[in-house]
């Protein structure tokens, strides 16, 4: 299985790292939570996604 892996902010790290997409709802809208491990502490937290526009731009 293939992992997706996202840039988002790890509030551990203090920075944006690579996060590995652990949980994903049933029905993936914006506003559920989905959960997420970063690659470089190992902690895991739960965000919202992003929305549908890039958020990477922000």
């Amino acid at each position: 299985m293939d992992q997706e892996i996202e840039h988002r902010w790890c509030k551990y790290c203090m920075t944006k790292t690579k996060q590995i997409l652990v949980f994903l709802p049933e029905m993936a809208t914006y506003k559920r939570r989905r959960q997420y491990k970063c690659t470089v502490c190992g902690k895991k937290s739960w965000l919202q996604g992003r929305r549908p526009s890039a958020e990477s731009v922000y």
